[in-house]
């Protein structure tokens, strides 16, 4: 029994040693006006939101790897940065984590900033297009999209590679400590 608690302790402090995830909290500046806005923004379209799915990706400015949702856009109109007919926005998974809370189905305005992909978050102007008239007023009209892309193009393939190799350890710690615990049981 008392190896038992010395493997139990061995866990425990191999967790420790892991520590755990990191977390991020969102703050936002003051709103800027839709111009100011527009200027900063790398692009700006307003579209229908396709799907949402959940996926990680490199987060560059903290140089690892997140959970977000990528929101697939049918794009309807473009100001400045897009010019494909479907779009991959990817926002932080709360907003909480500065994420956007798109639903799919709904039209949005969305401006977005490219860093490796396109991004955007609740401290952007992004809003439902139903509550965007005034910026729109200040853009203009925009344009369609030219560059046709089916939505079943964009990559859906941004999970962990290590996932399936993390769960397969666990799974063989689990059932190892099992044995241990059982065979000492029987003694």
């Amino acid at each position: 029994m008392k190896r038992c608690w010395w493997w139990l302790l061995g866990i425990a402090v191999l967790f420790c040693l892991y520590g755990g995830a990191r977390t991020y909290a969102c703050s936002c500046v003051p709103p800027r006006s839709p111009s100011e806005e527009f200027t900063k923004s790398d692009a700006v379209f307003s579209g229908k939101v396709v799907r949402i799915y959940e996926t990680t990706r490199k987060e560059p400015e903290i140089g690892e790897r997140v959970s977000q949702h990528a929101v697939i856009f049918s794009v309807d109109r473009t100001w400045k940065g897009v010019n494909e007919t479907h779009v991959v926005v990817y926002t932080g998974f709360s907003e909480a984590a500065c994420g956007y809370p798109f639903e799919a189905g709904k039209e949005y305005l969305v401006y977005a900033y490219d860093d490796t992909d396109w991004v955007t978050g609740i401290c952007s102007l992004t809003k439902p297009l139903s509550l965007a008239k005034l910026d729109i007023e200040a853009f203009g009209k925009g344009t369609p999209p030219t560059q046709h892309v089916a939505a079943e193009e964009l990559k859906e393939d941004r999970l962990n590679p290590f996932l399936p190799y993390m769960i397969v350890i666990c799974v063989i710690g689990f059932v190892v400590i099992l044995y241990v615990v059982q065979t000492r049981l029987q003694k």
